[in-house]
């Protein structure tokens, strides 16, 4: 047998290097179909269009955020009804303004003139709580000679209150001199009070619903002023062996009528001592409370109104009344007892 030269490949050698170059191309080859293979599903995934959101994605991308002011309720047909129960409506003026929606939901005879009594005090209280904010005047200054049923001397602070919460004629008057009443009215004239006469004792509703606006955005006035006037408006009841003049049912109009809404009122009122009402009339913000669940199981904001009613030859009862049916026309729409 002859040798075999050196690194001379034997004949197995030779057969088992051409299988590694022939498995090599293979794979080569493999690889290459694989990746192009790859590349194609990774193109078309690319274009598939986006899967379809599911019941819960949906619902949590098209949620509406929560209204943050209640639907306006219309109580046009609850004053017309009111209105044609009374036998003086002709001599009547009302509106009501709902605060929240900035619109005037009910009217009649809102640009009437007709006296206001003591809601006149409301125009007087504003100047003096204004001059008071604005540092005109001090208000533990002492306007009148004596103190009130429990031995306060009367300040000008005190007298602020104390028209408002007990009607204290005695103390608006003196304030008003404080004004002038000259000045007092070319003040509000220049606001645009085009139908009100201070000294006369005569406004409309719309002017009226305009002086309670102003006092809502109180822009001029500080917040701890808007707390006492809110607080004159509501508790006014003052204790049973007070005065006569302190002691008078300052809510027994429109405010009794109400019994689920805070009524924050100025009653004025003209009588005869003997039952006749010759003029009556109350000026108020109604606030209905939060409903956390109706009937429905569903939450129904806060609701804030301005409601004024003047009337003349009309018994007290029946503003009332308006109270009672006013409420109930609410408390209907939104679905709740």
């Amino acid at each position: 047998m002859e040798n075999q030269p050196m690194n001379q490949p034997t004949k197995k050698e030779e057969i088992f290097d051409k299988k590694k170059i022939v498995g090599a191309v293979i794979g080569g080859v493999v690889g290459v179909v694989a990746v192009a293979a790859g590349t194609v599903a990774a193109i078309h995934f690319i274009n598939q269009p986006a899967s379809e959101p599911t019941a819960t994605e949906t619902a949590t991308t098209t949620a509406e955020p929560e209204p943050t002011v209640p639907d306006k309720i219309s109580l046009q047909n609850t004053v017309d009804k009111w209105v044609d129960t009374q036998s003086s409506a002709g001599n009547s003026g009302i509106i009501i303004y709902d605060i929240d929606n900035d619109e005037i939901v009910a009217r009649h005879n809102e640009d009437t003139k007709i006296r206001i009594e003591s809601i006149y005090k409301m125009f007087v209280a504003y100047e003096g709580y204004y001059r008071i904010d604005s540092g005109q005047w001090d208000g533990n200054q002492q306007v009148l000679n004596w103190n009130d049923f429990s031995g306060k001397p009367y300040t000008l602070s005190l007298c602020l209150d104390h028209m408002i919460r007990f009607s204290y004629s005695s103390c608006a008057e003196k304030v008003w001199s404080m004004i002038g009443q000259n000045n007092l009215q070319a003040a509000y004239e220049e606001k645009g009070y085009k139908n009100t006469s201070i000294s006369n004792i005569t406004s409309t509703p719309s002017d009226l619903m305009k002086l309670y606006q102003q006092y809502w955005k109180h822009t001029d006035l500080s917040e701890e002023s808007w707390k006492k006037i809110q607080d004159s408006m509501l508790n006014q009841t003052a204790p049973g062996n007070a005065a006569d003049v302190y002691t008078r049912n300052w809510r027994q109009g429109l405010p009794s009528g109400f019994s689920t809404a805070v009524v924050y009122d100025k009653v004025g009122w003209l009588g005869d001592g003997a039952g006749h009402w010759l003029y009556y009339g109350d000026a108020a913000f109604v606030v209905f409370p939060e409903v956390e669940s109706n009937r429905e199981g569903e939450k129904k904001l806060a609701r804030h109104y301005i409601v004024i009613a003047l009337t003349k030859n009309t018994d007290y009862k029946e503003l009332v009344k308006l109270g009672r049916n006013l409420e109930t026309a609410v408390k209907s729409e939104d679905n709740y007892e």
